[in-house]
């Protein structure tokens, strides 16, 4: 972890570069004791980048730096490893690594991104709660950017009736940016996870805003746009959207209203237009046939107690001691389950007492 955590945290090494690492199947392990293996072996790669390399070599302990991470309680998990999120894994450039507070989303669960005008209107704002809100009741995960206006009101919503929502942030996971939303900052962390690509303590910085829509993108299986200008940092999430595959939502607006110019806009190059909340979950819901034959067929493979107990594995590490505290079994019982999960194909021990769903 601390050779993913250093290589991550090199500067002057892009992401782009750093996929190009994974994809190449170099371990960080390599790269710290001979730098120059990124040159034998991936195309694309110059003197400049070896350069940052060794200069990182004489200022990073590895120890020390990743000990002072562990210190900071944020979560950190790099493309190599089984708790990186599936969906982002084949974006264009998929992030390297990600730092999380709480939880990354459930793999097996639909997720909705919604975005829109930070000053919309308070219809705009009642639709995305509403929207949010009825998502959240169907257990599908609300993804947004905790900005101020629609990315707020999405979070909100999903808050309200106790789903699961995601914040993608263009700051350090330990930056509440805008400091406005420290509120739902913390509400988030509690029923759901704030996520970034970006190293703790880092601040906001506006060409870090686009580069985070692809991961907004990434992270969801449709994106609704709710009141965004012509000229709007959601149409470009819309438009990774799109090169994803994608499915991309607008509410429709009147055409003498500013803020509905990109949604109108979008639905005019093809957008699916939301004019009934009700008929928009069940377009979604409908979708759902092959991922519930999947919950059957692994219902048919596990007993009673073992399906208990996969309930309330995730794909974040979760410790024995945590499974204690929500189940009703002996010690004994929980490691035998743990045991035939394992041996299943079902979870996998990361680390002693440790475990992850991995179906």
């Amino acid at each position: 972890m601390k050779y993913r955590y250093w290589l991550s945290n090199i500067k002057g090494l892009s992401n782009l570069k750093l996929k190009m690492i994974y994809d190449n199947n170099i371990k960080p392990e390599e790269i710290y004791d001979n730098p120059r293996i990124i040159i034998n072996k991936m195309y694309g790669c110059v003197e400049k980048d070896v350069e940052c390399i060794e200069e990182s070599k004489k200022k990073w302990n590895l120890d020390m730096e990743w000990e002072k991470f562990l210190e900071k309680s944020i979560n950190f998990v790099s493309i190599d490893m089984p708790e990186y999120p599936q969906k982002l894994k084949n974006i264009h450039n998929a992030p390297y690594s990600l730092y999380y507070i709480g939880k990354l989303p459930n793999q097996n669960r639909k997720a909705v991104a919604i975005v829109g005008a930070r000053g919309r209107s308070g219809y705009g704002s009642e639709v995305a709660r509403k929207i949010s809100g009825e998502l959240a009741k169907y257990n599908i995960d609300v993804i947004s950017g905790m900005a101020k206006g629609i990315d707020a009101d999405g979070h909100i919503g999903a808050l309200d009736v106790r789903g699961d929502t995601y914040a993608v942030l263009g700051c350090g996971v330990d930056v509440c940016y805008p400091a406005s939303n420290r509120y739902i900052y913390n509400r988030i962390v509690d029923c759901g996870g704030i996520i970034s690509e970006y190293a703790p303590g880092t601040k906001p910085a506006q060409y870090f805003f686009p580069a985070r829509n692809r991961i907004i993108s990434g992270l969801s299986d449709y994106i609704v746009v709710i009141e965004a200008r012509e000229k709007s940092g959601s149409l470009i999430t819309a438009d990774y959207a799109m090169e994803q595959g994608k499915d991309v939502y607008a509410v429709p607006g009147r055409i003498t209203d500013s803020l509905s110019g990109g949604c109108n806009s979008l639905i005019k190059q093809g957008a699916g237009v939301i004019n009934n909340i009700d008929e928009f979950i069940k377009d979604i819901l409908a979708e759902d046939d092959f991922y519930c034959s999947q919950i059957d067929f692994r219902k048919n493979l596990l007993e009673k107690d073992e399906l208990l107990v996969y309930s309330l594995l995730d794909f974040r590490a979760i410790g024995l001691s945590e499974l204690m505290e929500k189940l009703p079994m002996e010690l004994y019982e929980i490691i035998n389950i743990l045991e035939n999960l394992c041996n299943k194909g079902f979870a996998r021990e990361i680390n002693p007492n440790f475990y992850i769903k991995t179906l």
